[in-house]
């Protein structure tokens, strides 16, 4: 026969349709494959968590910013170079305005990567619009943690940029190409009820899921593995912080929101999330290989180390600061019990320098690291060299945020803000013992991997602190105090919050940078938009392209303190 019968054809086409069926239920295609809703909202929701220069912090970021001492890191005394008059490139480090000097280009990706990396909450909004039932319920739980998630990512861009685009932005299926960029004070306001109303909602949300549900939630949930209690403080502590940043121009506002997050549970425990995957920290992807490649830019400035290492230069327990050891790095001097930062007063420290107080450059020897440098780094056990959580909130960051809100009577916190400031360096402390103790690297080593201080001497600390602090003549002497504490908390781990905290507050007061003769006090106040931006939205990044520059303070920050430098007149620390 040279032909078949449509009967016989006919079964041919459904015997192969049906087999074609039967293998694509057992193996999926990529590219066609399209799960479930129930499927695709949970992995929408981890895929927002996990993205890179978000909570997942990035190696080439991080590489950039801290650069050769010219980014965030440098310009607000986190971390910088060893710096004598060798570097005459410094001699522009005043240049805010040119481009010579601060440089912070590598962080303006985080405003395309804002809208990139959450491009999956209005994908989330348009699935859950064709669901119903215990599907649904199962699913909207998400949808609140992915607001939360995308607000935090939202202001951490206002305070970066100002205006950005918000309200036309995240639309999903009606998508606006072209949105305009909104005022920020009114973004922040959308921030934190949404905040709010996430907080609110979460419980109830949890309380209906099915046991499935509950099963899925623990299993995509690498933050808080389905403790959703977690998710509500956090959401609250966000809130707090946000509605105490803009305290100070829009007071009556922030006073009504903290009253009544007061009234929320705020983190008893430290938030942080575990890598995915382990790494070789100097030949993995995290973002401690971009603080190992530039090793020779972690020097901890005196604005950090001067208010840790009080007394001599040697570490005295019950006298410095006990998270000393676990933070910065030994110098070479006194058997390796010497402490010292590097001073933006190049004149002041090329002698030593000149003299042969050098220092090994890199985080791969340890022995040369001990046996060379004249000044302190930050801990390679604790830093470079350590599988690092991802961080998101903590107890001491909580405290502190409360010590400020009850110095300026903001709300009733039930403490005063000397007691909450004790609160804070014990929690603290715990926090960076507890980070050290994950490092394999050093093990054995009591320099690098020291035994964390006796709660008496951690309390004899944080009392000495606690005493200076009542006894500090003015307001603004209490913030700045406060505000060491916060440099001393969170340090090379959030450059960015520090960025923000001293552009809203002028404290802790920076060391000048004094140069062949030269003294300079530069104000960076925020960083440029992407330069897309005005081929791909030139209508809306017109209306503010006035502010896209380096000296244009954020909208919160007080106009009492616009006018105030965030320097010291000299290098004689009060």
């Amino acid at each position: 026969m040279k032909t078949l019968n449509i009967i016989t054809i006919m079964c041919l086409i459904f015997l192969g349709t049906s087999c074609k069926k039967s293998i694509d239920d057992q193996f999926k295609n990529p590219d066609s494959y399209d799960p479930a809703p129930s499927t695709k909202v949970p992995g929408l929701f981890l895929d927002m968590l996990t993205k890179q220069k978000f909570y997942y912090q990035d190696y080439g970021e991080w590489y950039y910013m801290i650069g050769d001492g010219f980014g965030i890191p440098g310009y607000c005394q986190i971390a910088q170079r060893y710096i004598t008059q060798r570097y005459d490139f410094f001699s522009t480090y005043d240049d805010v305005v040119g481009g010579n000097g601060f440089d912070a280009t590598t962080s303006t990706s985080l405003f395309g990567d804002m809208y990139t990396g959450h491009k999956g909450l209005p994908v989330m909004q348009d699935l859950l619009k064709n669901i119903s039932g215990q599907e649904l319920i199962d699913s909207k739980i998400y949808l609140d943690l992915s607001i939360i998630m995308t607000d935090w990512a939202v202001a951490k861009n206002v305070d970066l940029f100002n205006s950005i685009p918000y309200s036309e932005a995240f639309q999903g299926a009606n998508a606006v190409y072209f949105p305009k960029y909104d005022d920020p004070l009114s973004i922040y306001h959308a921030v934190i009820e949404g905040l709010k109303k996430a907080a609110d909602e979460l419980p109830g949300q949890y309380s209906q899921m099915s046991a499935n549900g509950k099963t899925t939630f623990l299993n995509q949930d690498l933050a808080f593995h389905g403790d959703v209690n977690k998710w509500v403080q956090y959401a609250n502590a966000l809130r707090l912080k946000y509605a105490l940043r803009i305290s100070g121009v829009d007071e009556a506002y922030a006073r009504a929101q903290i009253a009544d997050v007061l009234t929320k549970p705020l983190p008893q425990t430290d938030f942080t999330i575990a890598l995915t995957s382990k790494n070789d920290v100097p030949g993995g992807g995290t973002w401690l290989r971009g603080v190992y490649e530039r090793n020779f830019v972690t020097f901890i400035p005196n604005i950090i180390m001067k208010r840790m290492n009080y007394g001599t230069t040697a570490y005295e327990p019950g006298v410095d600061d006990p998270r000393l050891p676990v933070i910065a790095m030994p110098t070479k001097f006194n058997n390796n019990n010497d402490y010292r930062g590097v001073s933006y007063d190049a004149d002041g420290q090329t002698p030593a320098y000149n003299a042969g107080e050098k220092y090994y450059p890199y985080a791969d020897n340890l022995a040369s690291s001990l046996s060379q440098n004249a000044k302190s780094m930050y801990n390679h056990a604790t830093y470079s060299r350590n599988e690092f959580p991802n961080y998101m909130f903590s107890m001491a960051e909580v405290d502190l945020i409360l010590a400020e809100v009850s110095l300026k009577g903001l709300g009733s916190t039930g403490k005063t803000p000397s007691a909450h400031i004790v609160d804070a360096i014990t929690h603290s402390t715990d926090f960076w013992y507890y980070i050290n103790s994950l490092s394999t690297y050093a093990t054995g080593n009591p320099i690098m991997r020291p035994a964390k201080p006796s709660g008496a001497i951690v309390s004899t600390y944080a009392n000495l602190v606690k005493a200076k602090f009542e006894a500090a003549a003015s307001a603004d002497d209490k913030m700045e105090i406060l505000m060491q504490q916060k440099y001393i908390h969170l340090n090379l781990m959030q450059p960015y919050e520090l960025f923000t905290e001293l552009r809203r507050t002028h404290h802790p007061k920076l060391e000048p940078m004094t140069l062949n003769g030269k003294v300079m006090k530069p104000m960076a106040e925020r960083i440029l938009y992407p330069a897309i931006e005005l081929s791909t939205n030139a209508d809306n990044f017109l209306k503010v392209r006035a502010e896209n520059n380096y000296t244009s303070p954020i909208f919160w920050v007080p106009g009492s303190v616009k006018a105030l430098p965030y320097y010291w007149n000299n290098y004689n620390y009060q």
